[in-house]
């Protein structure tokens, strides 16, 4: 790991534990075991550390080019696996990184990028549209091929994109998102949708 990408994580464990404003660069030498100098050889101040932060874990981590692998023509029912299967990749990363509570501190970043980060809420809505967008492509290719009956993409788009955003915030703030429980809510909603032979 080089020295720039260990100030990103360390600074990443200290946001997601700390307000931005109680973050000192003090925190952030004694966190990466750098000098201020070091730090600032690579950033300006500490918001650029903190939007470098935002960038990497959270505008990166959830834009659904990066997340999920669609390669190919795939069935619905492959597109629920490779979706459930890009944020257990996700997950396992955030995990990687030994933050005890990091599913509800990461929600708690993600409000504070809301107010610091320049256009974030904007960023992370066309985040939301691209995938809603991908989701519809799948459902909309289900119907044309027949593995489903012919029902509105766009209103099971949004339904299937609730169905994780939902069980993610409601489990943040215990356990955290247990993506068998909403992989078997997909296949539920999928066999409801499927046509029967």
């Amino acid at each position: 790991m080089t020295t720039k990408d260990r100030i990103i994580e360390e600074a990443f464990k200290l946001f997601l534990n700390h307000n931005y404003e109680k973050v000192s660069i003090s925190d952030l030498e004694e966190a990466i075991g750098k000098t201020r100098g070091a730090i600032f050889y690579f950033f300006k101040n500490k918001e650029e550390i903190f939007n470098t932060v935002i960038d990497t874990y959270i505008i990166k981590t959830q834009d659904p080019g990066e997340k999920f692998d669609f390669s190919g023509d795939l069935s619905l029912e492959q597109f629920i696996y490779r979706y459930v299967k890009g944020i257990n990749t996700t997950m396992s990363r955030m995990l990687s990184l030994s933050v005890v509570n990091i599913y509800k501190q990461y929600f708690y970043l993600y409000l504070q990028a809301s107010r610091i980060y320049p256009n974030f809420s904007e960023i992370m809505t066309q985040n939301s549209i691209a995938e809603i967008n991908l989701w519809e492509k799948a459902i909309s290719r289900a119907i044309q091929t027949k593995e489903i009956k012919k029902v509105d993409p766009r209103h099971y788009a949004v339904l299937f994109r609730s169905c994780f955003l939902g069980l993610a915030f409601d489990r943040c703030l215990s356990y955290g998102l247990d993506t068998e429980e909403l992989l078997t809510l997909y296949k539920d909603l999928y066999n409801q949708l499927r046509l029967k032979s």
